[in-house]
């Protein structure tokens, strides 16, 4: 076994954790999938299964390391325990590297060209697709992310989406890693020409895409994101109920808010309502805002009840906008504790009083003539169908999350630039309310217009108010989705086959 080779692939994966926020060293991409390719293109299966398990573990050891805050802080475990348990799901988060490259591997024909530019790209996504749906699905530190800030390719963004333009940048990886070979073994010409030819036609095509409408502008609103600062801890008890509750009536009724319009609304995060929502206070919310005049409405983060008793983390309209969200994707020791007889033996998750949370059915747009929200509650943004089901009516986006659990660390970062990739995706703005931070007002290029920053030891309610256009109609990617790249990907991988099968065959 070549173990220098395994220390490489675990550097290479921590270094790529660079590329995202908030480091934004998004050029790394451009080298990073090459410097892997060479890694692996002349071992054989077992050491290539290796070399990309140790790749995956770099990246998610400590891409995702935040998530120790949440077992240890919010779950009671001790620090040894929750880091132990982090590394033990990057270990498994690391599975979906080694198998794809493997495979990668298994189907290659050792066709160069068709190895470079096509298959390599396809195993990196695919590794990315397996992630989404496979054991409730985790997809989290694609490499497509860190194009929202890649100047070079973010005109590309509402056409291919983020499983295409994820293909894109590992092939742009490839083609300097060709354009290398080229300069180095002229005899290497095909690749050379081919590499210089790709890269021209990606880089300039991109610039008159990046300033291209998709989407129209319909109207204009006025939307106040609220950031209430209240820790997850208080925020789970009687005087912490009180506290939002109280901080709710105060925003309605303060004085800066008089210059608000009938076109105004108020955006609170994730339940900021912690008892269960009744009748009774959705029409005391309506009245108080009714009795103003003076505002549209507002979207509030509450829990609600069915009739079987079940509890759902839900996003209500309340005044002169209506509707119900539930959140369908929930997250894993957040929401719920997946086989919680074993793990209740090393931490209560829910020692704060927390309710377990049942996956939602409702899926209405909130909203009215004017406004049409399609909304997408804490991580589940980072899931594509979420918005696209909905891309068709909906004119403005909305992420309403508690961050509070992730820390201070690359977590709250990592969420905001996955929530700003779905604003240029679909070219809409998308405002994102979170608890602790990090708010933010987002267009429909993907960038930041305004933002509150992470928090976890203020105690007062933050917000802005800012003008928010409405933008109707669907990008190419809305409006395809994301199954015919799906697609391109199986017949990349079937060609790679039948072309192994007839290498084979010619041996014999």
């Amino acid at each position: 076994m070549n173990f220098s080779k395994f220390f490489a692939g675990f550097f290479l994966g921590s270094l790529i954790v660079l590329a995202f926020q908030p480091f934004n060293y998004w050029f790394v991409t451009f080298l990073i999938p090459g410097l892997l390719y060479q890694l692996i293109k002349t071992e054989g299966v077992k050491n290539t299964f290796f070399i990309s398990y140790f790749f995956g573990f770099g990246l998610w050891a400590f891409g995702i390391f935040w998530i120790e805050n949440s077992i240890t802080v919010y779950g009671g475990a001790s620090p040894i325990l929750g880091s132990f348990l982090t590394l033990l799901l990057a270990a498994f988060l690391s599975l979906f590297q080694a198998i794809s490259f493997t495979a990668f591997k298994l189907v290659n024909s050792q066709r160069k060209t068709y190895e470079i530019f096509l298959l390599f790209p396809a195993a990196w996504v695919l590794s990315e697709w397996l992630r989404e749906f496979l054991f409730t699905g985790f997809p989290w530190l694609y490499i497509g992310y860190t194009a929202v800030d890649n100047s070079l390719l973010q005109g590309y963004i509402p056409i291919l989406g983020i499983f295409g333009i994820g293909f894109l940048i590992v092939l742009i990886s490839q083609m300097f890693l060709a354009l290398l070979d080229g300069l180095r073994d002229f005899t290497q010409s095909k690749s050379l020409y081919l590499s210089c030819l790709v890269l021209i036609i990606v880089f300039v095509g991109n610039q008159p895409l990046k300033n291209f409408n998709w989407t129209e502008s319909t109207g204009k609103i006025s939307a106040t994101v609220v950031q209430p600062n209240i820790d997850i801890k208080e925020k789970w008890t009687q005087k912490g109920l009180q506290k939002i509750q109280s901080a709710i009536e105060k925003k309605l009724n303060q004085n800066p808010l008089q210059n608000l319009t009938q076109s105004s609304v108020i955006f609170w995060p994730e339940v900021t309502l912690t008892s269960l929502i009744q009748k009774d206070r959705i029409n005391e919310f309506r009245n108080n805002i009714l009795k103003e005049n003076n505002l549209l409405g507002m979207v509030i983060g509450a829990l609600s009840e069915n009739k079987s008793e079940e509890i759902y983390n839900s996003l209500i309209g309340i005044g002169n906008i209506s509707g119900i969200y539930d959140k369908k994707f929930l997250v894993p020791f957040g929401e719920y504790v997946p086989l919680s007889g074993l793990f209740s033996v090393f931490f209560d998750f829910f020692n704060f009083n927390r309710p377990q949370i049942f996956s939602g059915s409702k899926s209405e747009l909130i909203g009215n003539e004017l406004i049409k929200i399609s909304s997408a509650i804490c991580y589940e943004i980072a899931y594509q169908n979420i918005f696209l089901s909905n891309s068709k009516k909906t004119n403005i986006l909305f992420n309403a999350s508690n961050d509070n659990w992730f820390g201070t660390g690359l977590g709250p970062h990592q969420h905001l630039q996955i929530a700003r990739f779905r604003a240029a995706e679909h070219q809409k703005y998308l405002v994102r309310s979170t608890s602790t931070g990090i708010s933010a007002l987002i267009n429909h290029h993907g960038q930041i217009i305004k933002k509150i920053e992470a928090s976890t030891d203020k105690n007062e309610l933050e917000s802005f108010q800012e003008d928010v256009i409405l933008k109707s109609g669907q990008t190419p990617y809305a409006f395809f989705g994301k199954n015919p790249f799906l697609f391109i990907l199986v017949i990349i991988f079937f060609i790679s086959a039948i072309l192994k099968f007839k290498r084979d065959e010619n041996l014999f």
